[in-house]
């Protein structure tokens, strides 16, 4: 999957180590993506250099079916910043994924049977 994704700069170039940098996260984000339609999923990121400190944020906003993932981070060089913030998104990714596979209400074997009928199994196991 091809992920389809825009990059907005606000005070600053993005120079070439940060667009291979780009490039390397958004790879691995198509990975975590691939079992979603590629025309339905769309990456915004916003490179941001504060006007008077030296402070860089970077803001990602990844569009999926049903929702809408945001995540920000800030650092005092801009590939830092981004890279936390692809690790926070990923984080969310996967929370969402998690919630729409319904993990939490996976149970397993030993949860399927009571409380006493356990120890009435384990009782009858160890005679």
């Amino acid at each position: 999957m091809t992920l389809k994704w825009s990059l907005t700069a606000r005070g600053m170039r993005p120079h070439d180590q940060l667009q291979q940098k780009l490039q390397q996260k958004i790879s691995k984000l198509e990975s975590h993506l691939e079992h979603f339609p590629a025309d339905a999923v769309f990456l915004e990121v916003h490179l941001e250099k504060h006007a008077r400190k030296p402070l860089f944020l970077a803001g990602l906003t990844l569009r999926v079916p049903s929702n809408q993932l945001r995540a920000e981070k800030s650092g005092a060089d801009p590939v830092p910043a981004f890279d936390h913030a692809v690790k926070a998104l990923l984080r969310e990714l996967a929370g969402l994924k998690s919630a729409l596979r319904h993990e939490k209400e996976w149970r397993g074997v030993a949860h399927s049977r009571p409380a006493a009928m356990q120890r009435v199994a384990a009782a009858a196991g160890a005679s």
